[in-house]
């Protein structure tokens, strides 16, 4: 029960692995709560406790399994929230930016979604590259107003904070916030060989090193590559 999950936790932090005892948490939750879906058990021993260790948000970097398991999770819950988690994963954007998306902003044909200005957080447009996965998953939404990802077809999804916790629970993954996507997808890219340019690019980071005139046509910079690298992605 309760008292062999938290001698086992305990037994890793003394060994000087306390992050370690946060991922072995998240393993055996999550196969408790298989177990309770099954009906096997009825309450999950894992119920009520907490994390070893509470780890720094902005340290946080999912891993491969981590991100997989979220976005199975994202796929199983559905609706606007559940494609909103899946397509910040696919394009690595801001959560506002992902979940006000509109219909006008996209060009479904070609594959490409524009972030107009007023948007985005450096005030200048983003073109963001959907790769076959993203716009599979924008594709199975209905329209049913001029937001993509709405609950009532008149406002933006909201109700993230409960969503979350139950997207953490179905996962088993704990302890992450919703922009630690962003700094997840960049590591993953680094390791897919993606050059830092290019990723800064797709996560519309203001580089500060080319204004004035020079950065109204930063916007249309490396858009091969972006898509290359989105593309590459996506099949990851």
């Amino acid at each position: 029960g309760k008292r062999d999950i938290n001698a086992l936790l305990d037994v890793i932090v003394a060994r000087g692995s306390p992050v370690m005892a946060n991922r072995t948490l998240a393993a055996v939750r999550k196969l408790f709560n298989w177990s309770v879906s099954r009906g096997i058990i009825s309450v999950s021993p894992c119920a009520g406790i907490s994390a070893p260790q509470r780890e720094k948000a902005r340290d946080r970097v999912l891993s491969d399994d981590e991100l997989i398991a979220i976005f199975n999770a994202a796929r199983e819950m559905g609706g606007a929230f559940g494609a909103i988690i899946q397509t910040l994963i696919l394009t690595a954007q801001r959560r506002n930016e992902v979940s006000e998306m509109t219909w006008s902003e996209l060009d479904l044909d070609n594959n490409q979604w524009e972030i107009p200005g007023a948007r985005t957080k450096n005030e200048k447009p983003h073109f963001v590259h959907l790769s076959t996965t993203a716009a599979a998953v924008i594709t199975s939404i209905p329209n049913v107003g001029a937001f993509v990802f709405t609950s009532n077809g008149k406002t933006p999804f909201s109700g993230f904070s409960k969503s979350k916790k139950r997207l953490d629970e179905l996962s088993g993954v704990s302890e992450w916030r919703l922009h630690d996507v962003r700094r997840t997808v960049t590591s993953g890219m680094a390791q897919l060989g993606i050059v830092p340019h290019v990723a800064d690019k797709i996560l519309n980071h203001q580089s500060g090193t080319i204004s004035g005139v020079a950065a109204v046509y930063q916007r249309h910079e490396f858009l091969e590559e972006r898509k290359t690298a989105l593309d590459a992605w996506g099949r990851h």
